[in-house]
């Protein structure tokens, strides 16, 4: 199976200590500049589309893949036609997905969050680490009305819920080098925006 990986790069130093040294000979496209995290993951899928790899998996750059089975994980996952998309944790049709029934895990700088039970489907994935199927990467785009650099890809999974496709946590291991919790003001009203957005498109209590 070949899989490509895509990165918004905020910092290239924290690219090349926690994402590079996992992709290796891998295709990985870096873009820098994104006015937000939709429009730069929906760059680097138009850049894939209609290119010849069996999944495309985004990450921030300052997660570190740290199972070496991960690729073997979102291979087999992706194995089943209707799964369109893969991480690591996720739960319920919320951005505060971690507040609505959560499976899954993952080191932070904070600590490890484990949520108990490791592996099954979602509606809403975590955003630091996110495996797509070809279908996906053909069919699915953020919405960049979510002008933040931590809402742009979770609507995603709605989206592929809406088309009849499955969205999957497997059990694999990745350390994501951020702490838990709003690092300011500023990033937490932006997030209380996209909210607002969400609950007006989905109809849910966000």
């Amino acid at each position: 199976m070949t899989i490509a990986y895509g990165t918004c790069v905020g910092s290239w130093e924290r690219l090349s200590r926690n994402v590079v040294p996992r992709v290796g000979h891998r295709p990985l496209l870096a873009y820098s500049g994104a006015t937000s995290m939709a429009q730069g993951c929906n760059a680097i899928l138009d850049a894939y589309k209609g290119r010849d790899v069996d999944a495309v998996v985004l990450l921030h750059d300052d997660l570190d893949i740290a199972d070496p089975l991960f690729e073997h994980k979102v291979s087999a996952a992706l194995m089943g036609r209707d799964v369109a998309l893969v991480g690591v944790a996720g739960g319920g049709p919320h951005l505060k997905w971690w507040d609505h029934n959560p499976i899954g895990h993952q080191m932070t700088d904070s600590g490890l969050v484990d949520f108990g039970r490791r592996s099954g489907d979602v509606d809403m994935l975590e955003g630091s680490v996110m495996a797509l199927s070809p279908w996906a990467v053909e069919n699915l785009r953020c919405d960049e009305r979510y002008s933040d650099f931590r809402s742009g890809w979770d609507d995603v999974c709605l989206a592929a819920r809406a088309a009849g496709k499955r969205v999957v946590v497997v059990d694999a291991d990745t350390h994501h080098h951020s702490t838990i919790g709003w690092k300011s003001p500023a990033i937490a009203e932006a997030f209380e925006a996209s909210e607002r957005i969400f609950r007006t498109k989905w109809g849910a209590t966000a």
